[in-house]
């Protein structure tokens, strides 16, 4: 899977700052205000042997005891149906048992996700060359130009198939129309004769897949967007790919010309070149902090009749993660990775983000300097001898078990969510003279989400408890570390 490349922010911070300044950034700092009641569901996606082969059952169970509740899956649309330079004659695509397709790994993972209470979110992407409208040039493999018309045949084949009416296999709901397509290696071209195409082809898939997918089952949900978050010569910045594609003008005020677009839930993979407060450079650009930005323009263009929700709009985090060290040595420390995920799981619930999609669940194998990147963000640290041996990293326990704990003037604004999102009780303790002590026992919602303001006593660390059971959530300090400006691939950026 390639990704777009991510930039560090350089330069020192000014020894003197305005009394405005400093206000701003304090604020910046803060807690945002706490959304009503609202589900914080969380998923993983993994694109190695994890999700596929003889270990599958075992990495799917692991994303079960990880507290997901979801678990996305890549279908390539390439490597299901038939290949080659020129669509076989009599392949009739919109129907699932038409023998030209291939569908036993992604009927495989969603059994053993089901199985588990998972539910799978399918994410299609690549095209067969026969689907491709344009020529190839140096562009990759299943990118150039897929053929709106034969997306939409086979997103009603793959809605069919999962429709809950064949036999053996069970209902799926949630499908993804492509992966990035603000990024040239997932859909190209992005910009031809200085002009940004990209959004425009994207629409006209959406339109397609949307229409069939619904068209299988009204209440099908389709997912669009799933953008980079970052703005460079491989992308389109995700704003003004997302304004084109929803006929919004920088002001969020909708502009003439487009017919609305069906889609239920926005997605983004909102990566931060530091920490879970870390703003992206480019104003084109949106990093997790950016959030906000990205959600106003979502809720303005449904406000204007451009995107029609079947229900709510939903926005989601489709992907997100940062790489460990270890395993790799320009990456971000485990126990440091820890505390970042239980705060970025915090700050995209209060962002509005109602499903995060952790990338991935194991590391990849460590490939020496200058070869291809590899991606070390797994819950697990990777055993060459299979999953079976493979070693949690502290960042499980946050995924599972999410807490914070911030000052906000003489008290603590404490936030978690029990593993699983299943609601209970928990105990709230602070560290002091060495030993745990209680500071209060709270309940949570309907969706295991649990917060209030505490008197702290004294600076020690703060943790969570579950009242039955035993599960703990890592410790969580009261001392906000400095941020950690780094590639959240590891690799040079």
């Amino acid at each position: 899977m390639s990704l777009a490349a991510r930039r560090g922010r350089g330069g020192r911070r000014r020894r003197r700052l305005t009394v405005g300044a400093t206000a701003l950034f304090v604020v910046l700092l803060l807690p945002a205000p706490a959304p009503a009641a609202q589900p914080l569901q969380t998923a993983i996606v993994d694109g190695g042997p994890a999700f596929y082969g003889p270990e599958a059952p075992l990495g799917f169970t692991r994303v079960r005891q990880a507290g997901a509740s979801a678990v996305r899956l890549y279908l390539g649309w390439s490597e299901t149906a038939p290949q080659g330079a020129v669509k076989p004659a009599g392949f009739d695509a919109a129907n699932p048992d038409d023998p030209g397709y291939r569908w036993s790994t992604i009927d495989q993972q969603v059994k053993l996700a089901t199985a588990r209470g998972l539910k799978p979110i399918i994410s299609v992407s690549s095209a067969p060359e026969w689907a491709e409208t344009g020529s190839r040039g140096g562009f990759t493999a299943g990118t150039v130009r897929p053929d709106p018309v034969e997306f939409g045949l086979f997103a009603q084949a793959l809605a069919k198939r999962y429709s809950g009416q064949t036999p053996g296999l069970p209902r799926v709901r949630d499908y993804q129309a492509w992966n990035e397509p603000n990024v040239v290696v997932h859909l190209s071209p992005q910009i031809e004769g200085g002009r940004v195409v990209s959004p425009g082809h994207y629409r006209l898939m959406v339109e397609q897949f949307a229409a069939a997918v619904h068209a299988v089952h009204p209440d099908n949900v389709v997912i669009a967007g799933g953008l980079s978050a970052f703005e460079n010569a491989n992308s389109v910045g995700p704003l003004p790919f997302m304004r084109q594609l929803l006929c919004m003008s920088a002001a969020n005020r909708p502009l003439a010309g487009c017919r609305p677009l069906s889609f239920d839930v926005w997605s983004h993979h909102p990566y931060t070149s530091g920490g879970p407060t870390h703003h992206a450079l480019s104003p084109n650009s949106v990093s997790l902090p950016d959030l906000p930005r990205m959600r106003r323009l979502l809720l303005a263009a449904v406000r204007a009749g451009h995107v029609k929700p079947n229900g709510a709009i939903r926005f989601w985090v489709t992907e997100f993660s940062w790489d460990t060290t270890p395993p790799d040595p320009r990456a971000v420390p485990v126990l440091l990775q820890a505390r970042w995920v239980s705060e970025s799981l915090y700050r995209m619930w209060t962002n509005g983000i109602s499903l995060v999609t952790w990338f991935q669940l194991r590391d990849e194998a460590l490939k020496p300097a200058g070869h291809q990147a590899t991606y070390e963000s797994g819950l697990y640290f990777r055993c060459a001898r299979g999953l079976t041996c493979d070693r949690p990293k502290p960042a499980l326990t946050a995924f599972r078990f999410p807490f914070v704990a911030f000052r906000t003037g003489g008290r603590v604004l404490v936030w978690g969510r029990t593993p699983g999102g299943a609601r209970g009780s928990v105990v709230v303790e602070q560290r002091s003279g060495g030993r745990w002590r209680r500071l209060a026992s709270l309940r949570s919602d309907r969706y295991g989400i649990f917060q209030r303001k505490l008197r702290p006593r004294g600076s020690g660390d703060m943790r969570a408890r579950l009242s039955r059971g035993g599960a703990k959530a890592l410790p969580f300090s009261l001392r906000r570390p400095a941020d950690l400006p780094v590639c959240p691939f590891g690799a040079p950026c």
